[in-house]
């Protein structure tokens, strides 16, 4: 039963104790059936209250982990639905979905319920249902909560995929849906995440050791592959792509006068960086890259710009404008898709200009180019997307991190 349903329900404190013990209860019977879920409860110290909805994870400051339940909420579902709820929150915590994977920024809070829903939608389609773990279900018979399945009955959502991650499925809702489309209404917390490299850590280190003792019980091959991938550590592809160039064009070095030594003083001549060639960034007008993650690699740029000479310039199946001196100072690019592309002419570019290196931003759906001969090559794409040739670096864009 959802709470909003209730506000006419008379909840005892009889009823609130019958609940918490019920919940302590179900949460030490896991180990029988749902092993893997009940060592990962192990980590969170549970906490009845009235001030949540339902239930949901809280990320402490110190990086600890809370999983606060509503007893109303625990006490209207059944032993089977409660399971599933339990099962839903430790796939939140092991995705790293209230850690490090949270979808939108701080200017972007007006997508806070589509994140939501997507973030719900990911663990839904991986939780199996049995006898033992059943998706919740109101008074009415009506699903509790986000799923795939419910979407497609709406003609608006039937193109929508199943088991898609939850950044697949933000981005997809972005475009269906405008914010005040989104309020479908959860069944669990998502307010209190916040990110925490310690606490990511604590969930990693848990996994290696529920992974190195086999504690996973029942749960399928394919569940068990998606959470040890998801316990890889993404690299910052802001950091990426300035250790790239950083590595490239700081190595040329001249001894100067002019400047004191670091160390030293003046007593020893300091150095002076020399900037023997210039970069080229290639933006790819057809690319699928969204605006604020577009908008995050040009401050990057803007920095990089500051350090050492970037030309700019786009193209989709030709070149549409020659390399000029970025514009250290823009804010903004215009980007006007023409539809194919090919990266044939901006390696063209790169060969007879003798540029050190190039960045191609894009989404990589083209024809494999011919390698340059001496330029260093730095794909940069949307996550999920490759570039068709097997050589350069590549960095993916991915909201969040």
């Amino acid at each position: 039963m959802i709470l909003t349903e209730m506000s006419n329900v008379k909840f005892t404190p009889e009823m609130k104790i019958k609940a918490e013990k019920r919940f302590e209860w179900l949460t030490t019977f896991l180990i029988i059936g749902f092993k893997f879920v009940h060592r990962i409860l192990g980590i969170m110290t549970k906490e009845s209250s009235l001030n949540i909805s339902t239930m949901g994870i809280k990320v402490t400051q110190d990086g600890k982990f809370h999983l606060l339940y509503n007893p109303v909420f625990v006490y209207y579902l059944t032993d089977s639905e409660l399971v599933y709820v339990l099962y839903h929150e430790i796939l939140h915590l092991v995705l790293h979905h209230c850690t490090s994977r949270q979808l939108i920024s701080s200017e972007e809070k007006h997508f806070h319920e589509l994140a939501n829903i997507a973030h719900d939608l990911a663990v839904n389609e991986l939780i199996p249902e049995s006898e033992d773990c059943k998706r919740p279900r109101n008074e009415a018979g009506n699903l509790m909560g986000q799923f795939v399945s419910e979407y497609k009955k709406n003609k608006k959502f039937e193109d929508i995929e199943e088991r898609q991650t939850a950044e697949w499925y933000f981005e997809y809702l972005r475009k269906k849906l405008s914010e005040k489309d989104g309020k479908c209404g959860n069944f669990d917390d998502h307010s209190k995440w916040r990110e925490h490299e310690t606490a990511d850590e604590r969930v990693r280190a848990k996994v290696r050791e529920i992974d190195q003792n086999d504690f996973w019980g029942n749960i399928s091959q394919t569940e068990k592959e998606l959470i040890l991938a998801a316990q890889v550590k993404k690299i910052n592809w802001r950091n990426k792509i300035r250790i790239f160039f950083g590595n490239l064009a700081w190595k040329y070095h001249q001894s100067t006068r002019k400047r004191p030594d670091r160390r030293y003083g003046y007593q020893f001549p300091g150095n002076k960086k020399l900037y023997i060639d210039r970069w080229l960034i290639a933006a790819d007008t057809s690319g699928s890259i969204d605006t604020d993650l577009l908008g995050q690699w040009l401050g990057v740029v803007n920095q990089l710009a500051d350090e050492l000479p970037v030309d700019f310039m786009q193209f989709d199946c030709e070149k549409t404008e020659d390399p000029r001196p970025f514009d250290r100072r823009k804010l903004k690019l215009t980007f006007k898709g023409r539809g194919g592309t090919n990266f044939q002419p901006v390696m063209d570019i790169v060969e007879k200009k003798k540029y050190k290196g190039v960045m191609i931003l894009t989404d990589g759906i083209a024809k494999a180019p011919t390698k340059p001969k001496a330029a260093k090559i730095l794909w940069v794409l949307p996550s999920g997307h490759n570039p068709p040739v097997d050589w350069g670096d590549r960095v993916h864009l991915i909201r969040g991190v």
